[in-house]
């Protein structure tokens, strides 16, 4: 049987603050869903397009569950790594995506629609180089 939960690796604050020399991370729970690489689930899809340098990154693939446990493939990796890597970059903000979702809909006790037809949220996690983010509704996109 698959695991109703999946823990991933999050930078927990801006990575200039630090503790003991090292970035806080977190793991965080989300509802575990099959998905690909990216991540892509049902409700949110990532897409790694970098219009500053005109880079499509290649995502990271995710195992299946082992032992009941999903595993997280950036849970050993090092600051300096975490913070290069465009593919954790990815991870990072479904994982925050997807448990804010899920924590709204608990509270709530029902699915949170969209503000369009249609079930799957976009983010972009390098959208472009300003330092802002914002939603664009004319995308159904979250861009970074």
């Amino acid at each position: 049987m698959n695991p109703r939960t999946r823990r991933l690796t999050i930078i927990a604050q801006d990575p200039e603050i630090k503790k003991d020399g090292k970035i806080l991370r977190a793991r965080v729970e989300i509802p575990a869903e099959e998905f690909e690489p990216g991540p892509n689930g049902y409700r949110v899809q990532l897409i790694d397009y970098d219009v500053s340098t005109n880079t499509l990154y290649i995502p990271t693939p995710y195992d299946e569950p082992l032992d009941g446990v999903y595993p997280d493939p950036f849970e050993e990796e090092e600051d300096p790594e975490l913070l290069s890597n465009p593919n954790f970059h990815c991870q990072n903000v479904y994982a925050i995506v997807m448990r804010t979702l899920a924590k709204f809909e608990f509270a709530l006790g029902r699915r949170v629609n969209w503000s369009f037809d249609g079930h799957q949220l976009k983010v972009a996690p390098h959208a472009f180089a300003d330092a802002n983010a914002f939603y664009s509704r004319d995308d159904r996109a979250l861009l970074f």
